[in-house]
């Protein structure tokens, strides 16, 4: 399966939680951002998007749970209607309260893309 990249808008957050609320962070996520990106997905706004539990990297620091969260949106206006959306307005405060330092973010237009092969199909989603 090939995915056009055309119009597509991939965004990488890189957060700084506590360790201690690490857990605590996850749930508030899988409560309150998860419903979202499924009715984005549902919508077709947001091709994909995954939080990870960074496990290594070179800039490790004690006591800090870092997590990337990668989302891919159709065009900047999928992107602003998640980040105008008032359910993750409400979750954001929360989830910054968790956080030791401001996170790092990036965001543009995507130029390639491809997911996993399918069954050995290829396929072109426009």
């Amino acid at each position: 399966m090939v995915i056009s990249a055309e119009g597509m808008q991939t965004n990488a957050i890189v957060i700084h939680v506590r360790s201690e609320e690490a857990d605590a962070f996850e749930q508030l996520f899988a409560a309150e951002e998860l419903p979202i990106w499924d009715e984005f997905h549902a919508d077709g706004t947001l091709i994909s998007a995954s939080l990870t539990r960074v496990e290594y990297g070179n800039e490790e620091k004690e006591g800090v749970q870092d997590y990337v969260i990668l989302a891919v949106f159709h065009g900047m206006a999928g992107h602003t209607s998640h980040d105008q959306d008032a359910r993750f307005n409400a979750f954001l405060p929360k989830a910054k309260r968790m956080q030791t330092s401001g996170p790092y973010v990036w965001g543009g237009q995507t130029i390639h893309a491809r997911p996993a092969a399918v069954a050995g199909k290829e396929e072109v989603l426009e």
